[in-house]
C-alpha cells in the first residue's frame, strides 16, 4: 500500500509524477491542480511543472536574457486579478507558455459569457454528423481525396510509390487547410498511416509478413529483413514529419518503438543485437525530434539520453554522433549554448571515428549555432573568441561537406542536411553576431538550395530573412516573409514552429499602427496564428 505523503509538497510531487507517467498533458495535469487545491491557471501550471518561482525567472533569463524578469513581477502575475496582482500584458503570457508548454489563453480565467449567445443554446442541441473514427478511417474513406495516379510511361514501382506518396502529402495538406486543422490532424494521423491499402505503394509481401508475424512471437527469428521493415516504415514516418509535423507521425514511431523494445526484451540473436540496438536508438532519436517539435523539451531531453546509451550499446558511433548533434540544437534552443558546444563536439568527435564527413559537417553546424548563441551570452571581453569559434565552426563544417563522399557512412541520417541547410544555418549565426546585411545575402543564396519537401527548414529561413530585415527597419519586406513563414507553419504543424513565428511576430510591437503589420496580422488571424 503507498505510504500517505507528509506533506502537501510531497502530494504535489507525487501527483504531477503520476499523471505524467501516464500520459497526461500539462494541461491536463494543471487542471486537476486548479480544481483539487484551488489555484488560478498561472499558478496551477507552475505546481504541475514543480517548479518554483526561482525556477520560473531561471527558464525565463535563459530563454529571453535581454529581457528583464523577476520573483516580484512573476508573483504579481499569478496573484492578479487581486488587488495586489498586476495584469500580465500578452507578451508575457505568450513567454510564459513556451516555459510552461501550453497555449497562453490557458493561463487566463476569464469569464464565459456564452450562455447570452442564442446561437451557442442552439448548438448544443443541434445534430451534427461525426466524423470517422481516426482507429476505423480506412483507405477508401479517403481514396476521394486522391487524383487517380496517371503515370505517363513506364515507371518503376519505386517512382509510383515516391509518386504516389507525394500525391497523398499534398491531399492531406489540402484537404486540411480546409476545415478545422484539429480536427484535421487528429484525421492525418490515422488517415496516413492507412495509406498502405494503395497498390502502388510498398508493403510487405506474404513471405515478409510472414518474417514479421514469427519475429513478434519469437524474437530469436528476428533478421535483416525484419529490421528493414521497420526501419523502412521510420523513414516513411519521418518524411511525413517533414511535411506535416509532429502530430502526424509521433504516434507510429511510439508503436515502432514499443515493438523493437519488445523484441529486445524477449531476446533476439545474438548476432542481431547490435543492430537492433542500433534501430531503437535511430527510432528514439526520432521520437526525441518530435518531441523537441512539440516543444516538450524535457521528454526530448529524456529520449536523447536513451538514444544515446542505445546507441553506445551497438557501438554505433554514426548513430551516437547523429544523436549528439541533434541533442546539441536541443541544449542551444532551450537556452544552454554551452551544453550544445558540448554535445557538438562530442558529435563531431563520434563523427570522425565513423569515418562520416557528413556528419562531421553537421556537427560543426550545430557547434556554430551554439557558439553563437554563447556570444550573446559572453562578457563584453569575450565575445571576440566566441565569434572567431562560430566562424571556424562554419568554414569547418563547409570543407567537410564539400568533401564528403557519395557512399558516405552518415548520408543515411542526414538526408536534410546539404548546401541549402548549411547556409541556413550561416545565415542565422550572421544574424546573431550582428550582422544581419551579410546575413540577407547568404540567406537568399540558401533559399534555392532547401529542397521544399523539408516545410519547417523552409519556414525557418523565412523567419531569419525576417529578423534580418527587421534588424534593417525595413519592416514591409520583413512582414512578407513573416507572412510566408506563417504560411509554412499552416502546412507543418510544428508547435516549436508556430511559437516562433509568434515570437518573430512580436518583435514588430513597435510598428503595430503601421499598415504592413497590420496587414500581417490580418494573414496570421487567418490561419489562427493569433487571436
Amino acid at each position: 500500500m503507498p505510504r500517505k505523503p507528509r506533506s502537501l509538497k510531497e502530494e504535489m510531487d507525487r501527483l504531477s509524477a503520476e499523471l505524467r507517467e501516464r500520459g497526461s498533458t500539462w494541461t491536463e495535469i494543471a487542471r486537476e491542480f486548479q480544481r483539487r487545491y484551488r489555484l488560478n491557471s498561472r499558478q496551477a501550471f507552475r505546481e504541475a511543472h514543480r517548479y518554483t518561482q526561482e525556477r520560473v525567472v531561471e527558464e525565463w533569463k535563459a530563454l529571453w536574457p535581454s529581457e528583464p524578469f523577476s520573483v516580484r513581477k512573476l508573483g504579481s502575475w499569478e496573484a492578479w486579478p487581486s488587488a495586489s496582482g498586476n495584469e500580465p500584458p500578452v507578451a508575457g503570457l505568450n513567454r510564459l507558455a513556451r516555459i510552461y508548454g501550453c497555449r497562453a489563453c490557458d493561463l487566463i480565467d476569464g469569464e464565459d459569457h456564452t450562455a447570452s449567445d442564442q446561437n451557442a443554446q442552439v448548438a448544443r442541441v443541434r445534430h451534427f454528423p461525426s466524423p470517422p473514427s481516426p482507429a476505423g478511417l480506412a483507405f477508401a474513406d479517403i481514396q476521394g481525396l486522391l487524383a487517380p495516379l496517371s503515370p505517363r510511361g513506364p515507371a518503376s514501382q519505386e517512382d509510383l510509390r515516391e509518386r504516389e506518396y507525394e500525391r497523398l502529402v499534398h491531399a492531406f495538406t489540402d484537404w486540411a487547410t480546409q476545415m478545422n486543422r484539429r480536427d484535421a490532424l487528429a484525421l492525418i494521423g490515422a488517415a496516413a498511416t492507412s495509406a498502405y491499402a494503395s497498390p502502388h505503394l510498398e508493403r510487405p509481401d506474404e513471405d515478409e509478413s510472414r518474417r514479421l508475424a514469427m519475429a513478434g512471437a519469437d524474437p530469436s527469428r528476428v533478421d535483416e529483413v525484419t529490421l528493414g521493415h521497420i526501419q523502412a516504415v521510420l523513414r516513411h514516418s519521418m518524411r511525413q514529419e517533414d511535411t506535416l509535423g509532429p502530430h502526424a507521425a509521433l504516434a507510429t514511431v511510439l508503436a515502432q518503438q514499443q515493438l523493437v523494445v519488445s523484441l529486445l526484451s524477449a531476446g533476439v540473436p545474438e548476432h542481431m543485437r547490435a543492430k537492433t540496438l542500433s534501430l531503437l536508438a535511430d527510432i528514439r532519436r526520432c521520437t526525441a525530434w518530435m518531441l523537441f517539435n512539440l516543444n516538450d523539451f524535457r521528454g526530448a531531453d529524456r529520449h536523447y539520453a536513451r538514444a544515446r546509451d542505445a546507441a553506445h550499446q551497438a557501438d554505433d558511433d554514426a548513430m551516437c554522433s547523429m544523436v549528439l548533434a541533434n541533442w546539441s540544437q536541443l541544449a542551444t534552443w532551450r537556452g544552454d549554448p554551452r551544453l550544445g558546444v558540448e554535445h557538438a563536439l562530442g558529435a563531431f568527435a563520434w563523427g570522425q571515428r565513423a569515418g562520416s564527413r557528413l556528419l562531421t559537417a553537421y556537427a560543426c553546424d550545430v557547434g556554430a549555432r551554439a557558439h553563437a548563441a554563447v556570444v550573446r551570452r559572453s562578457a563584453r571581453g569575450e565575445r571576440r573568441k566566441d565569434h572567431t569559434r562560430c566562424l571556424r565552426s562554419l568554414d569547418q563544417a563547409q570543407r567537410e561537406l564539400h568533401g564528403a563522399a557519395a557512399d558516405d557512412p552518415g548520408a543515411r541520417l542526414v538526408t536534410f542536411f546539404g548546401q541549402g541547410q548549411y547556409l541556413s544555418t550561416k545565415a542565422g549565426c550572421l544574424l546573431d553576431t550582428g550582422d544581419p546585411s551579410q546575413a540577407l545575402q547568404v540567406a537568399a543564396t540558401a533559399a534555392s538550395g532547401i529542397d521544399p519537401a523539408f516545410v519547417r527548414n523552409a519556414a525557418y529561413l523565412r523567419l531569419k530573412t525576417a529578423q534580418a530585415h527587421m534588424d534593417l527597419r525595413d519592416i514591409d519586406v520583413a512582414c512578407e516573409h513573416l507572412a510566408e513563414a506563417a504560411r509554412l507553419a499552416g502546412r507543418n504543424t510544428s508547435p516549436r514552429l508556430v511559437r516562433s513565428v509568434v515570437e518573430t511576430r512580436e518583435k514588430l510591437s513597435p510598428w503595430h499602427r503601421t499598415r504592413s503589420v497590420a496587414a500581417l496580422d490580418e494573414r496570421l488571424h487567418a490561419v489562427r496564428l493569433i487571436a
